[in-house]
């Protein structure tokens, strides 16, 4: 939806492990946050991008900020979608983490994804527990879904659903953030991270980032602010 609105870009969309069309993880690999930059990187290595700009829309946009943190020198400029730090686990809950994440693990051989009887059953759901729209909702499910016999499931890893063995603290995004130097495009939903009370004090703290919030839910990209916000992107892009 919005990137045939953005000018005179060449765009790599990525299916990173574990979504879309790519292969699951190997059983002893993770999905932590930090555990696709080396991908994204090599992607840009392959494209023989010496720089680029990095968009990311919620877990992405966490992504892209690591990246644009640690590599800066390859890294023009950010863009990031209703989403920019994860939750925050503090060190003291670390023991309550690690044990959720072997609870998690231990379940997960038994737990069965949702089935539906037609690709119309998968679009329905979608749009109500993202509260999206049927079209937006049906280009998720035509990427996501896979037929299983006489049903369809959806293709992801159920490890993206299950916890982090560790998070990151609030002490290290704020590390992470302060190392970013790249000029820096957020793009909030009012429904969505927008609507984060300290959110906008936080952002305060940081030059580099400029923000706005537009009206919508977390997938607003896909909708109704998709011109708008390509209309943000554009401008941001052409300095």
């Amino acid at each position: 939806v919005l990137a045939p609105l953005l000018l005179d870009c060449h765009i790599v969309a990525l299916d990173l492990p574990g979504h879309g069309l790519s292969d699951h993880k190997s059983l002893q690999a993770s999905y932590n946050l930090w555990d696709d930059l080396n991908d994204i990187q090599l992607v840009a290595d392959l494209m023989e991008w010496s720089t680029f700009t990095i968009l990311g829309h919620s877990r992405g946009a966490m992504m892209a900020l690591l990246l644009a943190a640690v590599v800066p020198e390859k890294i023009q400029s950010v863009i990031l979608l209703d989403g920019i730090w994860p939750p925050p686990v503090e060190h003291e809950d670390s023991v309550k983490q690690l044990r959720q994440y072997l609870s998690d693990q231990k379940r997960l051989p038994a737990k069965q994804k949702s089935t539906y009887g037609s690709v119309k059953d998968a679009v329905v759901a979608r749009m109500m527990a993202s509260k999206m729209n049927e079209a937006s909702a049906r280009l998720i499910v035509t990427r996501g879904l896979e037929k299983k016999d006489e049903a369809y499931q959806w293709r992801f890893d159920a490890r993206l659903r299950s916890a982090s063995a560790f998070k990151l603290t609030a002490e290290h995004m704020r590390a992470f953030t302060a190392a970013m130097s790249s000029p820096c495009l957020l793009l909030l939903a009012e429904d969505g991270m927008g609507k984060l009370p300290q959110l906008q004090t936080l952002l305060l703290e940081y030059p580099q980032i400029q923000s706005h919030v537009l009206p919508g839910g977390h997938h607003f990209h896909m909708e109704e602010q998709a011109l708008r916000i390509a209309e943000y992107l554009n401008a941001f892009l052409e300095k």
